[in-house]
């Protein structure tokens, strides 16, 4: 790895950081960025489960009273989620770099429009969905293990998806749901780790260096994040979106 090279990565990573202080999203700058480097797309997905993990992860102590309220529906739920992620990534294991590469476009536009529409989303679950009994049955679990497979296969959007499928099950209280989306999505992310450690496909050096540039944009950006405009840096990742489906579809990697 040269320089220059190490330096954008860690510049992708405080900037990843900053995003998710304020927005989320950051993978859509972040995956993008790993395969300008070289990596193969499959390789430069999974090393990005990997980079992008500990934004979740570092929210799961803020939300110690939510868990004790649905202590007793949370196992079944994260089960599905696990069992999802591992169909997922054991999907991702099997699948040829090529046909990755060939769906790369697609998923890339897939995140961008769940990222521009999740308001929407949210909108449309709390005026005709929210409630559903799906809460603790078998059905609302299995529409966790579902969307958990895309979860686990490439992960982007995947906050938006995970949140508004539990406001569809019933989880009313905002916090909670997002205690839940950020626990599972640690766990998936770590289970999703392992698997492709195993199978070779993570690029450490990468992954890395966004890691730690992640977690300094993240902790410098806390402070400002009120001072900052969701609303414009929300059309940027936008636009980023777009500009990175539409070049990987007229330029394939």
């Amino acid at each position: 790895m040269t320089l220059e090279t190490a330096l954008l990565l860690f510049i992708t990573g405080l900037a990843c950081g900053a995003i998710n202080a304020i927005s989320g999203g950051s993978s859509l700058l972040s995956f993008p960025v790993l395969i300008s480097t070289g990596l193969p797309a499959n390789i430069a997905n999974a090393s990005n489960f990997l980079a992008t993990m500990p934004g979740y992860a570092a929210a799961i102590p803020f939300y110690r009273k939510e868990f004790k309220q649905i202590k007793s529906a949370l196992f079944s739920i994260l089960l599905a989620g696990l069992l999802g992620a591992i169909t997922g990534s054991l999907l991702l294991l099997v699948s040829s770099s090529d046909f990755f590469v060939r769906l790369t476009p697609y998923l890339l536009l897939s995140a961008t429009l769940l990222y521009a529409f999740g308001n929407k989303i949210h909108q449309l679950v709390m005026k005709h969905w929210q409630g559903l009994a799906l809460k603790n049955g078998k059905s609302g679990q299995f529409l966790v293990y579902a969307f958990s497979i895309y979860g686990g296969f490439f992960g982007a959007g995947m906050g938006i998806i995970m949140f508004s499928l539990l406001r569809i099950m019933g989880y009313s209280d905002f916090h909670q749901a997002n205690a839940i989306k950020n626990l599972m999505i640690t766990l998936m992310s770590l289970i999703s780790v392992a698997i492709f450690i195993f199978g070779g496909l993570i690029a450490w050096p990468e992954a890395l260096i966004i890691m730690l540039g992640s977690g300094i944009g993240g902790y410098q950006m806390v402070k400002y994040a009120h001072k900052v405009s969701q609303t414009w840096l929300s059309y940027f990742i936008i636009m980023l979106g777009l500009g990175f489906s539409l070049y990987y579809f007229l330029q394939p990697i």
